[in-house]
């Protein structure tokens, strides 16, 4: 779109009369890709959780098939204490356990090695001493395994680092599965097993996962990832939770089964955000169709205005060395240019040496990635909100057309610089909003900074109770332009139909430009 074609088009949208011109200069660089960091023993300190959020985590992932309910209402009173007292909005991800195979608990860690036997004693939940008459006998609380596994089936086990071959099958469940060690490697408890061969009827959401989901919604936790989507329905009981409590939580669907492949449109329409959990997709599809299925998520992901969160081994080197390797820092890259709005450390953060340099690392990957993308995507041609999808597209057109510095977007739920920050444009986004929760939630969008004030009569008067903000923060300058999108007749509560471009004054005041 040419500058006089947006200037015809602000007219069109905005009734106002005005003259306009053009802003020398670019936005200031920044980092749009979102960095998520799961907490564990590693980070779990008041001191290293603020220095993560110091050195650049935005959201942080706390792991539902770990530890208790009363462990995760400490941890998220010790996120949000370290939220206050680093002053920046941070997320709080609940990742529900859902319907994924675990080994039980059992005391330190195991070397498995090539050829030894194991036995999988399925039904049981803990042992406090696996090896058993010379013999390594591990626990699997789902009692149906061993009813549904086969001579020579695979199971892999850890992210199938480990894997093992059934060799004694009872067909019984609440049996012991004999089992040989073909490829080697470390093993503890409430690790991850995969049965490629088999389908395992487990429920999408059993008990734990409500639970979870009733404990995260108590607790005011901004994000809720349900595990092991395979289908769309899987999504249900969490929504209607959230819709039970009257919240706007955004729901996660982590694709990580073949089955979410083969439904993936209709998963994407039901959940508000993807993940690419490659952890267990890599061990339930050949490793070599992981790269593809990525790229299919994030464009199925992109084409709904809808983020994309890419997780697991991203820097998994890290969870002993303080450097990553070149392969790491490459698929990090990639994953960032293909569109992914958020990437996701977990080991990383959560048990590994290095936490806080994990973090410092991913953030100079992605801050050097994004000063390389610059381009401006296309829009989501099929989202949902067509209106405020039109408005937030004619923003950016406008935006761009006239070098304006910045994009400032009044909102209530954040759907407006959710649609903005799909086409990830060359300017900052700020998100302003009444509601604090709106500000967490929009730590998952690329390139957006969330501003809570007051909401007023007048929208130009709400949105300078931000800009003054912005100005103490140092994210804007006197002089400086910026095209704001609000709705009427209130900014934030009123439906999105009008855009303005403003001039920032010495005093954060916003004046049209004339």
């Amino acid at each position: 779109m040419s500058g006089k074609e947006a200037l015809q088009l602000v007219f069109l949208l905005t009734s106002r009369n005005a003259t306009f011109h053009f802003v020398e200069g670019v936005a200031q660089p920044m980092r749009r890709t979102r960095i998520i960091g799961t907490i564990g023993p590693a980070s779990d300190d008041p001191e290293t959780l603020e220095t993560l959020l110091k050195e650049g985590l935005d959201i942080t992932r706390l792991n539902y098939s770990h530890g208790d309910l009363d462990g995760k209402t400490e941890l998220i009173a010790k996120v949000r204490a370290a939220e206050k007292a680093v002053g920046k909005y941070v997320g709080i991800l609940a990742d529900l356990p859902g319907p994924k195979l675990r080994l039980g608990t059992f005391p330190g860690k195991i070397d498995l090695e090539e050829g030894q036997a194991i036995t999988l004693s399925c039904g049981v939940h803990d042992s406090e001493d696996i090896h058993v008459d010379g013999g390594i006998v591990l626990p699997v609380p789902y009692e149906g395994l061993s009813q549904n596994l086969r001579v020579d089936d695979p199971i892999l086990l850890n992210d199938g680092l480990v894997r093992l071959k059934v060799v004694d099958a009872p067909h019984q469940a609440a049996s012991k599965v004999g089992c040989v060690v073909i490829d080697s490697g470390p093993l503890s408890s409430r690790k991850g097993i995969n049965v490629p061969a088999t389908i395992v009827d487990l429920p999408s959401v059993g008990p734990k996962d409500k639970a979870a989901i009733a404990h995260a919604i108590e607790h005011g936790a901004d994000f809720i990832a349900v595990s092991y989507v395979r289908k769309a329905d899987d999504i249900k009981p969490a929504r209607d939770a959230i819709n039970e409590a009257g919240i706007h939580t955004p729901i996660i669907a982590k694709i990580e089964h073949p089955a979410a492949l083969q439904d993936l449109e209709a998963i994407v329409e039901a959940a508000d955000i993807l993940m690419v959990a490659r952890g267990d997709l890599g061990v339930e599809i050949p490793m070599e169709r992981v790269p593809a299925a990525q790229e299919r998520i994030l464009a199925a992901g992109m084409s709904r205005g809808k983020p994309v969160i890419i997780a697991t081994q991203m820097l998994e080197s890290m969870c002993d060395n303080p450097r990553p390797t070149r392969a790491e820092v490459t698929d990090v890259a990639t994953a960032i240019r293909q569109g992914a709005s958020a990437v996701m450390l977990s080991g990383e953060t959560a048990s590994g040496k290095h936490p806080i340099t994990a973090i410092k690392t991913m953030a100079k990957i992605a801050t050097a990635v994004d000063e390389e993308v610059k381009d401006l995507g296309d829009p989501p041609a099929l989202a949902k909100f067509q209106s405020t999808r039109a408005v937030s597209t004619a923003a950016i057109s406008l935006a761009t057309g006239f070098n304006a510095d910045h994009l400032m977007f009044a909102t209530e739920h954040g759907t407006a610089p959710r649609l903005a920050a799909a086409i990830k444009p060359p300017q900052r986004i700020f998100a302003v909003t009444n509601r604090i929760r709106a500000c967490r939630r929009v730590t998952i969008l690329p390139g957006v900074i969330g501003y809570h004030v007051e909401e007023v009569e007048d929208a130009v008067e709400t949105l300078m109770g931000a800009s003054r903000q912005m100005i103490a923060d140092g994210n804007v300058k006197a002089g400086e332009t910026v095209v704001a999108v609000t709705g009427s007749p209130l900014a934030m509560t009123g439906r999105t139909n009008t855009i303005r471009l403003l001039e920032i004054k010495d005093d954060g005041t916003l004046s049209d430009l004339e």
